[in-house]
């Protein structure tokens, strides 16, 4: 008993520490961070966290009346109780989410994240949502589908970029850094895509940042820094944009107006 201890210590510290080298990978590659404004490693358990509005000042912000708690480190997230999906006909809590209450109107973002389980996406399927990153709700976001993972802009109805062969593993993390400003984004993940967008539609008031699972599933997030933004950009910027591929610009589906997220 006391060597399967030792082994299973030996194992989380080797796993944290390739964490670590992960996250480490992702730098900055177009704006160049100034302080921390907001950090979170979740190390102290918490379960007060309550729907309500993101304006409350509040740093984590249920959505839909999903549940979340600080345990085991993590901020985990599961679906809304069946009370309150009954109680609602849309808007039901199906999926974990939960929106990051401190980013500024331009900022630099680095989270780590994972998908513990819940129902496949299928397409087609009115309550069946994808997995998704929302920078600014309806603004710009990172989802995944049948064909991979995709940047979006003008409400969710214009495919920028795609990584057809980044799909989510439940059960693996990801380190995720976000760069936004004005009207450009760039969304890393370490060992992974990198996705560059501009659009009009990007350019907004202070706004949040909403992450979503899978439906009836668990999501966990850890280690969230947030930094505000000096004047001028990375001086490597200039030669890291020429190696983005052109906008693809596919309008799939009508554009609706981007509004700001009301817990439910």
């Amino acid at each position: 008993m006391k060597q399967t201890t030792v082994f299973l210590a030996i194992v989380a510290l080797v796993l944290a520490a390739h964490a670590r080298a992960a996250e480490s990978t992702l730098q900055p590659l177009m704006l160049v961070p100034d302080k921390v404004i907001f950090a979170d490693d979740f190390s102290k358990p918490r379960n007060d966290l309550k729907p309500k509005k993101a304006e409350d000042g509040d740093s984590w912000v249920p959505n839909q009346g999903t549940r979340w708690v600080v345990e085991d480190g993590v901020l985990r997230g599961r679906p809304s109780s069946p009370e309150f999906q009954a109680s609602h006909k849309t808007h039901q809590g199906l999926h974990p989410r939960i929106v990051l209450a401190k980013t500024p109107q331009d900022y630099i973002l680095r989270f780590s994240m994972r998908i513990v389980d819940g129902k496949p996406f299928v397409a087609g399927q009115r309550r069946s949502i994808p997995p998704f990153i929302e920078i600014g709700h309806h603004i710009a976001r990172v989802t995944w589908g049948a064909n991979g993972a995709l940047l979006l802009a003008d409400g969710d109805s214009l495919q920028i970029a795609s990584a057809p062969d980044f799909k989510l593993e439940p059960g693996r993390w990801y380190h995720v850094m976000v760069e936004k400003r004005a009207d450009e984004v760039v969304v890393q993940f370490a060992n992974g895509p990198t996705f560059y967008g501009k659009h009009p539609s990007y350019k907004s008031d202070k706004h949040f940042v909403m992450v979503g699972g899978l439906e009836g599933g668990v999501m966990e997030l850890d280690n969230v820094t947030v930094w505000s933004l000096r004047e001028g950009m990375q001086p490597e910027w200039a030669r890291t944009l020429a190696k983005f591929p052109p906008p693809q610009d596919v309008r799939i589906k009508p554009a609706k107006p981007a509004v700001e997220p009301k817990a439910k």
